[in-house]
């Protein structure tokens, strides 16, 4: 019999980090206002969902974020290490202004041909993929048949996306942007991935979220 696991992936809500505009590092970034306000609308969006289980990267900003979702369906929240942002190495705390000044050349292959870049001492996005999907398939075999939000990064989210859409890593920045909790809705059954939703923004009404 075919039993259909829900998967509500979400992109960690906008932290102190995302407003200064470097590369993330796994220090505790905590949330910003405007993080806070969006994890609480998409809380609210999410109420009727029924969900499980809830799961997130270590960060406490994917923390808090997926904290403030379970609250409302009274559960508690568990951090899984491979759900963490890519590691950007020796870019961590930078800004792309910063990277643009010191390493020019690798900068403009991150934003061009990405799939072929890895972070001076961090990683690659298929690795970023391996890690962050192997986690999702992880949490799905052992909540079969439930209702399971997971909370990520804006990269692991995508990364994850492409996988599940079956697109290539060369084309992850032409694929639905992951802002500040967006939600990504897929139905996975026997291997079979059914999408509805990718980086929908649907639950912040006509606030900008950026």
């Amino acid at each position: 019999m075919e039993v259909t696991t829900r998967l509500f992936l979400v992109a960690c809500a906008e932290t102190t980090a995302d407003k200064d505009g470097v590369f993330l590092g796994p220090s505790n970034h905590a949330l910003s206002r405007k993080g806070k306000r969006h994890a609480r609308l998409l809380s609210e969006h999410l109420k009727g969902e029924g969900i499980d289980s809830f799961y997130s990267s270590p960060y406490n900003g994917a923390f808090a974020t997926a904290s403030t979702l379970a609250a409302r369906h009274r559960r508690g929240v568990i951090r899984i290490r491979d759900l963490q942002e890519m590691d950007f190495g020796g870019w961590t705390g930078n800004t792309a202004q910063e990277v643009k000044e010191s390493d020019r050349e690798q900068l403009v292959v991150w934003q061009f041909r990405p799939h072929e870049h890895c972070m001076p001492g961090g990683e690659t996005l298929e690795e970023v993929q391996t890690r962050t999907v192997d986690a999702l398939e992880h949490i799905v075999s052992v909540e079969r048949g439930n209702s399971v939000c997971v909370v990520t990064h804006a990269i692991p989210a995508k990364t994850a996306m492409c996988h599940f859409m079956n697109e290539d890593l060369s084309i992850i920045w032409h694929t639905p942007p992951q802002e500040s909790t967006a939600l990504n809705v897929i139905a996975l059954a026997d291997g079979e991935a059914e999408i509805s939703l990718v980086g929908s923004l649907e639950h912040l009404g006509q606030e900008s979220p950026t």
